[in-house]
């Protein structure tokens, strides 16, 4: 008679049950699991960070941190589409928009990494940093782009200003044109005609007192 086959040789099929995944397998996936819950939840605290609240670099980095990163990027392209009344604002800004992407899918390459669940802790944690660091500099990328739209908001104000304050001072220097003018038409027949009664009446006296 053969030896008996050892306990963990067996393996025993139920029929019309699928086989599940090892315990290593789901070790692995709950580890994937972990570390992208926790860039997850380290990107949302970045976000809430952030003032004011309503600001393109909250609604951009939240898309991110939800893992939206398609519709990220269509709304930073139509942000820097959508100011016709800045023309230079997309001269200016359209360098920095296309670094902001570039870091966009920096973020998303990093979260998603093929095998990430087989690498060393020490590999995951240098993905998770790396991933964290391009989420911050896209902090400071869109920051920058805000500041661009603020600088030129500033500008036209100051040239709307300044266009106000040429046109009230335009309309100043005509009133006053016009009063002086119609001020001088009324005053100055007035005083010649007063002029020569004080001319006559002296003329006289002196007569009078010559006796001729």
């Amino acid at each position: 008679m053969g030896a008996a086959p050892k306990l963990t040789e067996i393996n025993i099929e139920i029929p019309g049950q699928e086989a599940k995944p090892g315990l290593v397998e789901l070790a692995s996936e709950a580890n994937r699991k972990d570390a992208a819950g926790a860039m997850a939840q380290r990107m949302h605290q970045i976000v809430a960070g952030i003032q004011p609240r309503d600001c393109l670099r909250t609604m951009i980095m939240s898309l991110v941190a939800d893992e939206r990163y398609d519709k990220s990027v269509a709304e930073l392209r139509e942000h820097l589409e959508s100011r016709p009344d800045f023309p230079m604002f997309k001269e200016r800004a359209e360098r920095l928009v296309k670094h902001a992407e570039d870091l966009i899918q920096a973020v998303r390459a990093k979260r998603n990494f093929p095998g990430f669940a087989s690498l060393n802790m020490s590999k995951q944690k240098d993905l998770f940093e790396k991933a964290v660091d391009h989420f911050e500099e896209l902090k400071v990328t869109l920051a920058k782009i805000e500041v661009i739209e603020k600088e030129l908001k500033v500008e036209d104000l100051r040239s709307t200003v300044w266009v106000v304050q040429t046109f009230f001072i335009c309309i100043a220097v005509l009133i006053s044109y016009y009063f002086i003018r119609d001020l001088s038409r009324g005053m100055i027949p007035a005083l010649s005609v007063l002029l020569e009664s004080w001319s006559d009446s002296l003329a006289d006296w002196i007569f009078q007192k010559l006796g001729l």
